[in-house]
This record gives structure tokens, sequence and C-alpha cells, in this order.
């Protein structure tokens, strides 16, 4: 079953850190022509420990595709990656592909400002094993095609301490666009230990396509590491005249027509927590610190 998106297909993936967490393994392919990513359903507490059900990790937002690994949101703060990048990229539909990277970080880097440091004094043990040190506790993927070329855009983010009562964000880029090396570009996000450098070392690894490749390293990976990265596989393909599931558990939604955004909850409850976590950042960023001026905006 197909169903066509614009020329502009969306595809953002985000890593976070608090607890309760996925464990996940998320593969990202790309060619000229085509990307496609494929996902597990495994989910996991942020020790590790399976909680016993699985999740869809690749959803549409409008014509925006987005997966997650790991908790989504904070409940208690109401901070929820979910809600913002959904808000941020719908927030300027016309904008270029770099225009809205820009607006999702500016969003995303805010709202954590906000939300790490209640983090560390409130969750010091899951703060302590998933971001104190330096440690990559969110990564973020938004590939599409944009005038037919396609565009890979990959921050990792990480908490910087600059004293016990400031915390920063750094944002570290890691894209794939027009000058990304070789003929199949690859990107990985959680448990990838079984399968870096696997396609590299294997002849002919993407001769039956990209689609069958990255379920291959999926299921590698599952093989390797059972108790972070379970089935089923999720596969979603973007190419410049639309976008198709591959292959999809139940819990996935079907594609909605374009245009049509899903259901993610009231857009003016996500307003509010955007503006309430856009008072100390700087914008574009590599570092951000704790009482930037709003002027560099």
């Amino acid at each position: 079953m197909r169903n066509p998106l614009p020329t502009l297909a969306w595809l953002v993936l985000c890593l976070w850190g608090a607890a309760p967490a996925h464990a996940t393994t998320i593969v990202v392919a790309r060619t000229a022509s085509e990307i496609v990513i494929a996902a597990d359903s495994k989910v996991t507490d942020t020790f590790g420990n399976d909680l016993n059900r699985r999740a869809c990790k690749i959803r549409q937002v409008g014509n925006l595709f987005v997966a997650l690994e790991g908790l989504e949101l904070d409940r208690k703060t109401g901070f929820s990656v979910r809600e913002i990048s959904t808000a941020a990229l719908q927030l300027r539909p016309a904008a270029s592909a770099t225009e809205k990277i820009s607006i999702l970080m500016g969003y995303l880097v805010s709202g954590l400002l906000v939300e790490l440091p209640y983090l560390k004094s409130h969750e010091p043990e899951a703060y302590f094993k998933k971001i104190e040190g330096g440690l990559l506790f969110l990564r973020v993927i938004v590939a599409g095609f944009e005038n037919g070329r396609p565009l890979v855009f990959v921050r990792s983010f990480r908490a910087l301490q600059y004293n016990p009562g400031q915390i920063g964000v750094a944002v570290i880029p890691d894209d794939c666009l027009a000058d990304c090396k070789g003929q199949v570009a690859t990107r990985f996000l959680g448990e990838s230990d079984a399968i870096d450098g696997l396609a590299e070392e294997t002849p002919e690894f993407w001769k039956a396509g990209l689609s069958d490749g990255v379920r291959r390293l999926i299921e590698t990976e599952i093989a390797a590491r059972g108790e972070y990265v379970g089935p089923p596989i999720d596969i979603v393909r973007i190419s410049p005249s639309g976008a198709q599931w591959i292959q999809r558990k139940t819990e996935c939604a079907v594609l909605q027509p374009q245009g049509k955004s899903a259901a993610i909850g009231p857009f003016p409850v996500t307003s509010r927590l955007i503006s309430a976590h856009t008072q100390s950042v700087c914008h574009p960023i590599d570092v951000v610190e704790p009482g930037c001026d709003q002027s560099d905006l």
C-alpha cells in the first residue's frame, strides 16, 4: 500500500535518555534516490529492564515521519520531545530544510535548558546514568527530499556542567547532505555494536536493496542484543515522489492522506509548553550556555 507525500518528506528520530526509556536500534540508509528507515519494537526502562511490551517507533505527523527511541516526555514537567518536534517542524511549512532544522534545534535546546536541571534535582539516579559526564543523551535525525535531493540531518546532544547550578547544552552535527560520502550512507541510533562496519565488510550487502539491507542490520542487532532490541521490525521508504511502509506492525498507524496530521493532543498545550521553554537559548547554536541573551536569536 502506497501513500504519496510531497517532495519534502521528513523523518525525525529522537533519542532521549530519561526514565522510562525504550532500548532500540534504528537504522537509516540513504542513496541519491531513496531513504529507508527501520526500527525495532522492544521497550525497556532506563536501566535495561524488559517492560514486556512493544512500541511503534516510527509514526506519521502530517507529512512527517517521527520515530522516537527512549522516553518522549516528562509527565511531571510537561516537557515532551514528541510535542516540541511536531510543533516546531509545522511552525513554518514553507520553510527550507535548513530553516526547519534551525527552528527544531532552537525549541529542543530551550526546552532542555529547563528540563535538565529539573531531572538532575528530582531524578538524580537517571540523570547520572544517562546524562551526566558528557554522555550523548539525545540524538535527532531529520531526513527527507527537497527539490529532488536526499537530505539527512543529524544532531546529537550532551549536557555541559558549568558549575553546580548551571547546565548548558552542546549540539553536535553529523549530517549527510550533498557531500555525504559513499554510494549508500548509513546512520545508526541506539544499540549498534553488532552492526558497525557490517555492511562495508560484506560484499554486495546492499544488492537486494536498501529495505532488505536495513532489515538484515536490525535482525543482526536483535540476535546479538536481544535483551535490548526486539522484533517486529518496522520499515518506511521515502523517495522524491512520496513515502510508503515496507513493513509495519498493527501498532503503527496507516499513512494518512497528504496534508493531514496525526492526532497528538491539543496543540494549545504544545504552544504553551514551547513558550515556557524559550527563555534562554542562543540560536543557531553549537553550544548553548545558560542565560544566553535572547537578542542572539
